[in-house]
């Protein structure tokens, strides 16, 4: 019989070993696939920063001259990168370009000449200013770029990812609902507990008329989270100790784990209609800005080949 539990011992013991050394060896599979899959997914914007760093450290080099040869070339088709901008919004307004390229891969072409078109410029005026007229339509193309920039992080926040469909309010209400039906029991428990809860909903789901309004509410529903996620702790801590509601610990982790849903539901909604309202602002700062550059830019090549 010694011999038996010896050799389920050993074989347990063999057991944890081949577990622990499992577990290290997908730790570090994760550790080395982390940054790999992070390098691949920003590839491309890496390569842009590593060409205009590049680009910056030999600006005084004079390799590259903007009259002539490759830099001449370079503004042509940088310019014209930066012109063919307008089909992305003409496309969503006109039928048969939507029928023949699906918006997503117009908008791709949008973001990929917003970047490419602006590098090309940068490595044409060779990352110098010049002239008055060439240097009013640098800042103006700059302007636009980083205008772009801006518009795409705002984007991302208003969508499921780049080239996913827009996020619906209706969408993150119902989040917010499924974590609240899980809550309602212990929340009756406890009368502040409950108010509080109301107070958190009444504040992310009513209208809001401006940007300023929304923030403020925002910072007041983060500190009711934190709020509610201390005596909610305190409650099932209580409730544990009396065996009220069959309380156990992993009973009240997993009440744990929908009250920090619920709020990180809420917080959501909050965050959906402050990036909202930004975008709508964007879109109608964005435009003139677009419009501006094209001129300069057509006031910069007629001085440029009349003078």
């Amino acid at each position: 019989m010694s011999n038996v539990n010896t050799l389920e011992g050993s074989q347990a013991t063999h057991q944890l070993k081949d577990d622990s050394s499992e577990r290290s060896s997908n730790g570090l599979v994760k550790a080395i696939k982390k940054p790999v899959a992070l390098t691949h997914e920003h590839l491309f914007t890496i390569s842009v920063v590593a060409i205009l760093i590049y680009g910056w450290s030999r600006r005084d080099d004079n390799y590259i001259s903007a009259e002539n040869g490759a830099g001449y070339i370079l503004g042509i088709v940088g310019g014209s990168l930066m012109l063919l901008l307008i089909l992305y919004p003409i496309s969503k307004r006109t039928e048969l370009l939507k029928r023949l390229i699906p918006m997503r891969f117009w908008f791709g072409m949008h973001m990929l000449f917003g970047i490419i078109g602006p590098v090309m410029i940068l490595f044409h005026s060779n990352f110098h200013i010049g002239s008055m007229n060439s240097t009013v339509a640098l800042l103006s193309m700059l302007l636009v770029a980083f205008s772009g920039l801006i518009g795409r992080y705002i984007y991302t926040r208003i969508h499921h990812g780049l080239y996913g469909k827009r996020i619906t309010l209706g969408e993150l209400k119902q989040e917010a609902e499924a974590q609240h039906s899980e809550l309602l029991r212990i929340y009756r428990l406890d009368k502040k507990l409950n108010q509080r809860q109301t107070s958190m909903e009444t504040r992310a789901l009513q209208n809001y008329t401006g940007v300023t309004r929304t923030l403020i509410h925002g910072l007041l529903l983060s500190i009711d989270s934190r709020r509610l996620r201390s005596r909610t702790r305190k409650l099932l801590k209580a409730a544990c100790n009396r065996d009220a509601l069959k309380m156990t610990p992993n009973k009240a982790a997993v009440i744990m784990g929908f009250v920090d849903r619920y709020s990180a539901a809420l917080h959501k909604i909050v965050v959906f209609r402050i990036y909202e309202r930004l975008f709508s602002f964007w879109h109608v700062l964005h435009l003139p800005l677009f419009i501006m550059m094209i001129i300069t830019a057509i006031i910069h090549i007629f001085a440029v080949h009349m003078y």
